[in-house]
């Protein structure tokens, strides 16, 4: 049904139209693979925050629910297809930002998508000489796929939609960000929201990024807060975790940094932003106190050309059981950016 929805997705709605995605089931879930291979992305930072890039293979320790794992494969190419999603809360609350975050994303995608030219082909390829392992993780082969980086667009308030169907043509997603601040037509069916946050994510993670190939990043644009999601917290970061996306936050609130985060009727916005980004291998900001957005947009594109993959073999397990994962380097004034958890390959 899956493949079924995605193809009907991608090829037989038209690309200006705002989209409805249909809603997520109430439970995660996870990313249906083709080899008995989980792949990790890292970013390293040192002490004072700076990236580490000259890293080996000898330089990581892995532990699956505690256990020592062998890495088996490993990589420092950033040539690897890049998936990029940005994912807009189109809120009451958020509609102030709209033309901001429109000219920063543009921009952004503009600088960090690699994509095919009529004179040179494609600007970069996958490295031949990498190991096969390294050009297949998680059941994805990446010389019987695509070459180039792409990029999707989904707005959520009380629906979620999308704006611009996955592509690498950058005119489109131009014209989808354009669709940011405009009213959806009416839609068919029941909707719970208020700001469907979190089912936002799992329909994006499950049915939008997590089947493509290479590296996925999920960039979030809200304040944190969720009202009328079927789906909580945690499924939404299993969702993630589970399509090996890294979610990275950029939060536009009024809400102070230090905002208490134990009342559980209104849970800090920036708190469970920083949780997702921090259990899938992302990070959070928030605008104005961590610079502002085309700052913040430039720190994510850094963390972007610089990450390792690795990868292991998962002991045996039951599909879809979520394991711990503990990635860290040999030396410990190192920080290891990447996601605490996976779901076992089918």
């Amino acid at each position: 049904m899956r493949c079924k929805f995605l193809f009907a997705l991608c090829f037989t709605l038209p690309l200006h139209a705002q989209t409805p995605i249909p809603d997520p089931p109430p439970q995660t879930s996870t990313l249906t693979v083709t080899t008995r291979l989980v792949s990790l992305d890292a970013v390293v930072r040192d002490a004072h925050g700076n990236l580490v890039t000259d890293l080996t293979k000898d330089s990581f320790t892995l532990r699956e629910d505690g256990h020592p794992v062998p890495i088996r494969y490993f990589n420092h190419d950033s040539d690897l297809p890049l998936t990029v999603g940005l994912l807009v809360d189109t809120s009451g609350s958020e509609r102030d930002y709209f033309q901001e975050e429109a000219a920063a994303s543009e921009l952004f995608l503009q600088n960090v998508l690699r994509t095919a030219t009529p004179a040179t082909g494609l600007v970069k390829r996958p490295d031949p000489t990498a190991s096969p392992a390294a050009n297949s993780p998680e059941g994805h082969s990446l010389s019987e796929g695509r070459e180039t980086d792409r990029a999707f667009i989904v707005r959520f308030d009380s629906q979620v939609l999308l704006l611009q169907h996955m592509t690498s043509n950058l005119p489109l997603l131009r014209n989808g960000l354009r669709l940011l601040g405009s009213k959806p037509d009416k839609l068919i069916g029941t909707h719970y929201g208020g700001t469907l946050l979190f089912d936002g994510i799992i329909t994006v993670c499950t049915n939008v990024i997590g089947p493509e190939s290479g590296r996925r990043a999920l960039i979030i644009m809200t304040d944190g807060d969720d009202n009328g999601s079927r789906n909580d917290f945690s499924s939404a970061i299993h969702s993630a975790q589970a399509a090996g996306v890294a979610v990275y936050s950029i939060l536009y609130t009024r809400e102070p940094p230090n905002y208490p985060s134990v009342s559980s009727a209104h849970p800090s916005g920036i708190r469970v932003m920083q949780q997702i980004s921090k259990a899938t291998g992302g990070r959070a900001f928030i605008v104005g106190y961590d610079g502002n957005i085309t700052k913040i947009y430039a720190a994510i594109e850094d963390d972007l050309r610089s990450q390792y993959r690795l990868g292991f073999t998962p002991k045996p397990s039951e599909p879809h059981r979520f394991h711990s994962l503990d990635l860290r380097t040999t030396d410990p004034k190192l920080t290891v950016q990447s996601r605490t958890s996976y779901a076992t390959p089918q």
